[in-house]
C-alpha cells in the first residue's frame, strides 16, 4: 500500500450529494474521509427544499444511449433507487393542505386519473396524486439523518464546517489536496467536489482545471405561479403536497402543476405552480475572476420548445384554477406580485402569454448540468461515466452539476441516486 493511501479522501461540500459520498466511503474502515462544508450546517438543499421526493420518468436516465455514458441506464438507476435507504412519507388526505386537496379534486374533475404514489410512477405520462416527502414522524428527514447519522461513531470520518476551499491543489494533472481560504493546506489521496451546480464549476476554474465544458449547459426547470388569495388562512407543515403530471402539445410528461399551500408567512396566499420539466434551454455559470465566484445565467425559456410547453402549462394551470374546487378556497386569482387579476389569461393570445411568461418566469432551484457527464471523446463533457474529471487523476465530481440533462422530477432523489452510484464506483477504485 502506498503512502498516499493513508491520506484522506477530501469531499468538498456537505449537501445532498456530498453527505452521501462521504458516508458511503467511510463505511469502508480502510478509507479515511474528510468532509468539508463552507456553511455551518450539513445537508444542503435537503435542509431547505420542500421535501418532494420524485423519481421522474424511465427515459430520463438513459444516459448511455443519449450521451455515451457507459453503464448509466434506467435499469441501473432503478436498481439504485430501489436500494436507497431514503425515508419517504406519502402525504395523506388528513394532513394535506387546502391547496393540495383542491388541486387533486380539480384535476380529477378535469379528467385526470388519480395515481397512488405518483412520485414513484415512472411510466404514467398523465395523472394526479399526493406527493411523497422526505419526512419521518411529521418532521423533515434530510440526508444527514438518512446517511451521516449511521456513521457518527466512525473514526475514519471527520467533518469540518465553516471551511471554504479556495482551490484544489494539483501536481500536474493529479489532485493532491485542497487549499482552504484560511491558508491551510490539506493533503489528500483524492478529492471529490460536491459543491453544487453553481459553486462546483467556479471551484474548478479557481483550481485552473481546463475543460471547455466547465460552466456550460446550465439548466433549471422554469416555473410560473398563479397566486390564490385564500378565503381562510393556511398554516401547514406541508408546503407542497400534490402534483399533476401531463403532456404539452409536443412533449411527454413534461408539464407539472404543483400546489403551494403558503407563499408567505401570513398564510393568506397559496399558489398553483406551472412547471416545464423537459428543458431544452441552456445557460451557463460565468466565472467572475475578481471574486472567484460563479454567476449563474439560466436563459430560461430561450428555446422555443420550452416557450410552447410553458404556454401549455400556463393555460392548463389557469383552467385548473378556475374550477369549483379551487375557487371554493380562493377569493381571487392573481398573475403577478402587484396583485393583477389572472382573469386575462383566459382570453389571452399566445403572444401575450409568452411575453408575460418571460417576465414572470422563475426557477425551481433545480440547477444542474454545468459540468456534464459524457463520453471521454466529447470535448464538452467534464466528467466521464465514473465521475472522473476527464484528463485528470484522483479528482471526481458528484452533485447536480454532472447531470447531462434534468430528469422530469424534483432533483433531490435523482442527485442522491447519482451520489450512491458514484460512491459505489469510488469504493471499487479505492479498494484496489
Amino acid at each position: 500500500m502506498s503512502a498516499r493511501n493513508h491520506l484522506p479522501i477530501v469531499v468538498v461540500g456537505a449537501g445532498s450529494a456530498g453527505v452521501v459520498v462521504a458516508s458511503r466511503l467511510a463505511a469502508d474502515p480502510k478509507v479515511s474521509v474528510l468532509l468539508l462544508e463552507s456553511k455551518s450546517e450539513l445537508g444542503g438543499s435537503s435542509l431547505r427544499n420542500y421535501m418532494v421526493g420524485m423519481t421522474g420518468m424511465q427515459d430520463d436516465y438513459e444516459w448511455e444511449r443519449d450521451f455515451g455514458c457507459a453503464g448509466w441506464t434506467w435499469k441501473s438507476a432503478q436498481k439504485t433507487f430501489n436500494a436507497m435507504p431514503d425515508i419517504l412519507h406519502d402525504v395523506q388526505v388528513s394532513e394535506a393542505g387546502q391547496v393540495d386537496t383542491a388541486l387533486v379534486a380539480a384535476a380529477i374533475a378535469s379528467g385526470f386519473p388519480k395515481i397512488e404514489r405518483l412520485a414513484g410512477d415512472t411510466r404514467s405520462s398523465r395523472g394526479v396524486g399526493f406527493c411523497s416527502l422526505t419526512m419521518r414522524n411529521g418532521a423533515r428527514h434530510s440526508v444527514v439523518e438518512t446517511y451521516l447519522a449511521s456513521q457518527s461513531n466512525q473514526t475514519n470520518l471527520a467533518v469540518r464546517v465553516n471551511e471554504v476551499v479556495e482551490f484544489v491543489v494539483m501536481e500536474s494533472t493529479r489532485a493532491v489536496g485542497v487549499r482552504l481560504l484560511s491558508g491551510e493546506y490539506i493533503e489528500a489521496r483524492g478529492v471529490v467536489v460536491s459543491a453544487g451546480a453553481i459553486d462546483t464549476p467556479a471551484l474548478l476554474r479557481r483550481s485552473a482545471i481546463d475543460r471547455p465544458g466547465i460552466g456550460i449547459g446550465l439548466q433549471d426547470h422554469p416555473s410560473i405561479a398563479i397566486t390564490l388569495a385564500l378565503r381562510q388562512l393556511q398554516h401547514s407543515s406541508i408546503r407542497i403536497g400534490a402534483n399533476v403530471r401531463t403532456n404539452s402539445r409536443n412533449g411527454n410528461s413534461d408539464i407539472h402543476v404543483l400546489s403551494l399551500n403558503e407563499t408567505d408567512e401570513s398564510g393568506s396566499y397559496g399558489a398553483l405552480i406551472a412547471g416545464v420539466m423537459r428543458v431544452y434551454s441552456r445557460g451557463e455559470v460565468k466565472y467572475d475572476a475578481t471574486t472567484g465566484m460563479g454567476v449563474p445565467v439560466f436563459n430560461s425559456l430561450s428555446d422555443e420548445r420550452d416557450v410552447v410547453a410553458m404556454r401549455d402549462a400556463v393555460r392548463l394551470t389557469y383552467n385548473i384554477a378556475k374550477t369549483h374546487a379551487v375557487r371554493n378556497i380562493a377569493d381571487s386569482l392573481l398573475s403577478d406580485a402587484k396583485g393583477t387579476s389572472a382573469q386575462w389569461i383566459g382570453d389571452a393570445s399566445d403572444t401575450e402569454i409568452d411575453e408575460w411568461a418571460l417576465q414572470q418566469v422563475g426557477a425551481y432551484s433545480h440547477a444542474a448540468g454545468s459540468c456534464a457527464m459524457g463520453n471521454s471523446r466529447d470535448e464538452m463533457a467534464v466528467v466521464n461515466e465514473r465521475a472522473e474529471v476527464i484528463g485528470y487523476q484522483d479528482l471526481w465530481l458528484c452533485d447536480a452539476s454532472i447531470l447531462p440533462t434534468l430528469p422530469r422530477a424534483n432533483t433531490h432523489l435523482p442527485v442522491v441516486m447519482v451520489a450512491n452510484r458514484v460512491s459505489e464506483m469510488l469504493c471499487e477504485v479505492l479498494s484496489l
